[in-house]
């Protein structure tokens, strides 16, 4: 009896221990599942999962609770995070860009055509004052909306660094925050193994994926502490095994409005420079929409202003005004500071740069470094340097044969005053002479803030130049048929002292010169005035006094009388003083039909002339004209105004639209691995609540055998006393 009560308080012992297991691992499951009920829209929550073991003698062993986590799912939604939050930062700020240029109230195009229609009514009346009126205010309204335009880029630009700075902030927290979670945990696991601390894994991987929204990361775990180290995709490290971390800091080269990235260690020993449009992200998204879309439309946009402006100087300049005078720029033209390098030997020296006139064709959207080789001094000192295109981000403007596009020159005269053309379209002046040292480098970007400044040169209607300043007209003696088929100018530069070498034979005092005030000298030719046939075939050239200039034999044409007269003239040749100038004597004309001996045509300034539209007609027909690069890669391909403008539209439009769809894309593939993520390590409360009921049951169910047992161990204490 007493083994059979011994045997009995064995079972009943045992029955005891199981009911209390019992007990208790049904209320570690109500608790699991409670806490997973009461965190269901906590951010950054993975439900909790409890599992036991059981014991060797009956009964539920050690229970541990951990998160229910799937990496795989886990990385690829951080992926799918990453490239959603660049395509919609990147599609955000494109289609603001979009909605500016495509709408018809702010459209540059609009006023080019009207300015240019307005110049075509004015030639329609060309002594009209209200007539030139309208069209200097429709010059005004011109560049006052080419520059509403430029300083909304402008305020672009100022916005997209605010939000680089305060993005870049937030990302330096989470790096920091993340490293801070990894020494936490790595404490509580190592002084309790068996714990897992699930609230500070869950803040640490919230953190990692809010960071994944700013920048395209990759995470690994330590196997030996936990801890998680988080890189850059490109490699660059964030948060390293020893608890230090990287932090991005903001850098600038020679523009210090141009934000550019630089990882620096906690300690700030070291710094490492990174390409900023490969980080992913919101800051990736932000980088791709300065660099491929902001800084090319301001150039862009400003290279439109430059051209157009030139354009319209040059053509002006050619003709004569309402007052009978040589006319003038309509517009300013603006000047560039180049901007300083950090590593320059004094920075106190100053290059200055401009477009150079009459270079419309020429000017790129690109900046200019220039580097100095070499510097002499002498009078005047000289400077050597190295011309590169480079684009917004630094980077090597390319020819159509891959080979960056740079131009060595020596000898540039560094004086102030003085300034030298390169390549590109514009002028630089070194305006601190031999001061310059070998490695100074400068920065200019002509075409950036260009469509903000610039500005209407003249008030006055009078300066308007729609007539020529020569003209041409035939003898009445004349026996043959030909006729005046056109007449041009191209150079109207007034230097009587021809220092100059582009100077023009226009004496600026409403003449050409005579013999004796040419660059031949005094009792030499003077200026082109007539043309004299000798033949059907021969003519000669001669000056208002008529000395023969030169002579032409065999002509069989009469196109450019003049430039033919300086390609073959004989007996007397073109004089080596009028070659020697750069355009001279900077007019031409054409005949057509059959001339006859004796016929003549004189050249000769065009006064009273005010009748005369020829060179207004010119100023319209601008708008028509190829005067603008396609390009930055060295091709010489033209395009008008207007395309070039609708390019820079279409452009914008086109990346808006590839943006809105890669985001429909990227927001697809975002639900899809979140649901995957969700479907694993989400809270779902009809799976919940099914646990509440089944743990609720096999608690009171064990509570039951707990006093089953309580029972059948009192009847046995009842039964011995």
């Amino acid at each position: 009896m007493i083994t059979s009560n011994s045997n009995r308080n064995i079972v009943t012992a045992d029955l005891y221990s199981i009911a209390t297991s019992g007990v208790n691992a049904s209320n570690q499951l109500l608790t699991t599942t409670g806490n997973n009920i009461a965190n269901v829209n906590t951010d950054g929550y993975v439900r909790e999962q409890t599992t036991f073991v059981g014991q060797l003698y009956g009964g539920v062993g050690e229970s541990t609770t951990s998160r229910v986590l799937n990496t795989f799912a886990q990385n690829q939604l951080r992926r799918d995070t990453t490239m959603q939050s660049e395509f919609q930062t990147y599609y955000d700020k494109t289609s603001v860009l979009d909605n500016l240029f495509a709408s018809e109230a702010n459209s540059i195009s609009s006023s080019m055509s009207r300015f240019f229609a307005s110049i075509q009514t004015a030639t329609d009346d060309p002594t009209s004052m209200a007539a030139r009126q309208v069209v200097l205010g429709e010059a005004e309204l011109m560049v006052s909306q080419i520059g509403i335009v430029s300083n909304f880029l402008d305020e672009r630009q100022d916005e997209v660094n605010k939000e680089f700075e305060t993005t870049i902030g937030v990302a330096n927290t989470l790096i920091q925050s993340i490293s801070d979670l990894n020494e936490s945990i790595r404490s509580i696991q190592g002084n309790n193994p068996n714990s897992e601390p699930s609230a500070l894994k869950n803040e640490r991987d919230q953190a990692i994926m809010e960071l994944a929204e700013l920048v395209s990361i990759e995470t690994r775990v330590n196997a030996d502490d936990g801890g998680v180290l988080v890189n850059l995709s490109s490699g660059e490290s964030l948060v390293l095994q020893d608890g230090s971390f990287n932090v991005f800091t903001v850098s600038n080269d020679a523009d210090i409005s141009y934000t550019s990235l630089q990882l620096t260690s906690d300690d700030n020993s070291t710094s490492l420079n990174i390409h900023e449009t490969d980080m992913g992200g919101t800051l990736g998204g932000l980088f791709r929409y300065r660099d491929e879309v902001l800084e090319s439309s301001r150039r862009e946009l400003g290279q439109i202003a430059l051209a157009l402006t030139d354009a319209v100087n040059t053509q002006n300049n050619q003709g004569m005004d309402f007052d009978q005078q040589l006319g003038s720029d309509i517009f300013t033209r603006p000047e560039v500071i180049g901007l300083k390098y950090p590593d320059n030997s004094d920075p106190s020296l100053l290059v200055s740069g401009r477009m150079t006139a009459g270079e419309s064709s020429s000017i790129t959207s690109a900046d200019y470094r220039v580097t100095v080789n070499g510097v002499n001094g002498g009078t005047p000192d000289t400077i050597d340097i190295t011309v590169a295109l480079v684009n917004p981000d630094g980077t090597a403007v390319l020819d159509v044969d891959g080979n960056a596009i740079t131009q060595d020159y020596t000898g540039l005269t560094a004086e102030e005053g003085t300034f030298n053309s390169v390549i590109g379209g514009i002028e630089l002046e070194f305006a601190s002479g031999s001061s310059y040292a070998v490695g100074d480098e400068f920065l200019l970007q002509p075409t950036k803030e260009a469509a903000s400044v610039i500005e209407l040169a003249i008030t006055r209607p009078e300066d308007l130049a729609f007539a020529s300043p020569i003209r041409v007209e035939g003898s009445i003696n004349n026996l043959g048929d030909t006729t005046v088929t056109a007449s041009g100018v191209t150079n109207t530069v007034v230097d009587n002292t021809f220092s100059d070498s582009g100077a023009s034979a226009f004496d600026g005092a409403g003449g050409i010169h005579s013999a004796g005030s040419s660059p031949t000298g005094a009792g030499g030719v003077g200026a082109p005035a007539e043309i004299y046939f000798t033949s059907a075939t021969d003519y000669q050239v001669l000056d208002d006094t008529g000395n023969v200039i030169t002579e032409v034999t065999g002509a069989t044409s009469f196109s450019n009388m003049l430039a033919q007269a300086e390609a073959s003239g004989s007996g007397p040749a073109w004089p080596t003083e009028f070659s020697a100038m750069d355009n001279y004597p900077g007019y031409d004309f054409s005949l057509q039909g059959e001339p006859k001996a004796g016929d003549s045509f004189t050249i000769g300034y065009n006064t009273d002339g005010l009748s005369d539209t020829s060179n207004g007609l010119a100023l319209a027909n601008l708008q028509n004209s190829d005067k603008m690069l396609l390009n930055n890669n060295g091709s010489e391909n033209l395009i008008t105004f207007h395309e070039s403008y609708s390019n820079i539209v279409t452009d914008i439009g086109q990346k808006a639209s590839s943006a809105d769809i890669s985001l429909q894309a990227a927001d697809a593939l975002k639900s899809q691995s979140n649901n995957w993520f969700q479907s694993i390590s989400g809270v779902s409360l009809d799976e919940e609540a099914a646990n509440l009921v089944k743990y609720q049951q096999s608690y009171a169910a064990s509570a039951r055998l707990l006093s089953t047992a309580q029972d059948i161990f009192n009847t046995i204490l009842g039964v011995v006393s």
